[in-house]
């Protein structure tokens, strides 16, 4: 459908985004980290700017932010809603995930699931009035 696209595998660019240490596979003898490399976001382009619902994010929320931005041309978020993985990921990957975020112009942001309370304090506090919960039954309209 025209305007709407689903990411398939999202590029690994940033240098800080480095998932869950904690998700891993079995290689051999071996434990190693999953990449989940199969989590899909929506891309949805509309007159106020770029829709993005996220999965789970694990390529991380900025590798996906970039990636809807260079497959459709637009910069301009405006709104991000879903889990953005931030409440399971190290502390100095959530913080830089968060400031990396802030140089986007995003409207709204509403998070989900996998967020996690302490991370979805912290959006709150960086993105305010532009923060909510997105939970079951939000309606948001485009």
């Amino acid at each position: 459908m025209p305007g709407f696209s689903l990411t398939g595998e999202v590029p690994r660019k940033t240098g800080f985004e480095k998932g869950e240490k904690d998700l891993v596979i079995i290689i051999g003898d071996s434990f190693v980290q999953d990449p989940i490399i199969d989590d899909q976001s929506l891309v949805i382009e509309t007159e106020k700017g770029l829709f993005i619902i996220l999965g789970c994010a694990h390529a991380g929320i900025i590798n996906i932010i970039n990636y809807a931005i260079e497959r459709t041309g637009q910069n301009h978020i405006h709104a991000i809603i879903g889990g953005t993985r931030l409440g399971a990921v190290s502390e100095e990957q959530q913080e830089k995930s968060i400031k990396a975020l802030k140089e986007f112009d995003v409207d709204r942001i509403g998070v989900s699931h996998c967020t996690g309370l302490k991370a979805s304090m912290r959006l709150v506090q960086e993105f305010g009035e532009q923060f909510f919960f997105c939970n079951v039954g939000t309606v948001i309209e485009l």
